[in-house]
């Protein structure tokens, strides 16, 4: 079977998932919701998010998101791939955009 994979590379956070702190990112809470979602809509998805400050070597390991990091800047983050595309720059998609990229991009 092939593997499907979505990764979202992100900025430095202070925990995996960015929902810390007395006043957690209303964008964050969306994605962590919209993920799970999505994992129990695509069952055999693997889903990453890899953080510059705790996953830099998936950066490393990504030559292409290395390369934007390196020309732009971490500006450029978020980083949304599904199966190896770069589905989305610069911001968090919703629900709805990353289900169609997963749909549009799936490895039967």
């Amino acid at each position: 079977m092939v593997e499907n994979e979505l990764v979202v590379f992100e900025g430095p956070m202070c925990c995996s998932t960015g929902i810390c702190g007395p006043e957690p990112d209303k964008v964050l809470i969306e994605l962590n919701e919209s993920l799970k979602r999505l994992q129990k809509e695509f069952g055999n998805l693997k889903i990453t998010r890899a953080s510059l400050s705790s996953n830099a070597r998936m950066f490393i390991e990504t030559p292409k998101v290395l390369e934007l990091v390196k020309k732009d800047g971490p500006d450029i983050l978020p980083i949304t791939m599904v199966n190896g595309k770069i589905v989305s720059k610069q911001r968090y998609m919703k629900h709805d955009e990353m289900k169609e990229a997963i749909e549009a991009n799936w490895k039967s």
